[in-house]
């Protein structure tokens, strides 16, 4: 932790520094010049609905989705990271870890685009992200919600060290409607 703001108030570093990385992965902060990524997932139709993405893609609407990302952190809100492939810098997804209310628990958050998906990105980043959270920030937990049908990202939960807790019905809404959510967590030690 490192002293500074306001009165002396102590202050938590707000993005990763260095760059947190491995061989495949690399996540950094978001950049103009990864719109195309932002792009790829607004035209697919099913991320924007449950998430900040932009349902209509333009130039402007994604530059100011990137903006918001690093409102995240400005505003202490979190994190909110492009996963990135190592060797050519390319953004394919994005990972958040995202402040609750509760002291030192932080939600989970991940998406790739399309073309990108069933390449290990997603497992990468979140063993990386979660990681970095628990053993460098210091939270005591990251907790993802799931949709029950979502097969793919309770696989990447499981294999990164996440055990379920719990069903919460009717919890998560989505243009769609409402729908339950599975709860996975991993906790700081475990």
């Amino acid at each position: 932790m490192r002293r500074g703001g306001v009165h002396g108030v102590e202050e938590r570093p707000l993005l990763p520094e260095p760059d947190i990385a491995d061989a495949s992965v690399r996540l950094r902060r978001w950049a103009s010049t990864d719109l195309a990524c932002v792009e790829a997932v607004s035209r697919e139709g099913i991320l924007p609905q449950g998430t900040t993405v932009p349902a209509v893609f333009s130039d402007d609407a994604g530059r100011a989705w990137i903006k918001r990302q690093h409102a995240r952190r400005e505003h202490r809100q979190g994190w909110s990271l492009a996963i990135c492939d190592s060797a050519s810098d390319t953004a394919v997804g994005c990972v958040v870890l995202l402040l609750r209310p509760q002291s030192g628990v932080a939600g989970l958050g991940y998406w790739l685009a399309p073309a990108h998906r069933g390449r290990g990105y997603a497992s990468t980043a979140v063993r990386l992200v979660t990681t970095w959270g628990l053993e460098r920030v210091g939270l005591a937990r990251v907790e993802a919600w799931v949709e029950p049908d979502n097969d793919p990202s309770i696989a990447v939960l499981t294999r990164c060290g996440f055990e379920r807790e719990g069903r919460l019905r009717s919890f998560l809404a989505l243009p769609s409607g409402r729908s339950d959510a599975l709860v996975f967590s991993r906790i700081a030690g475990a």
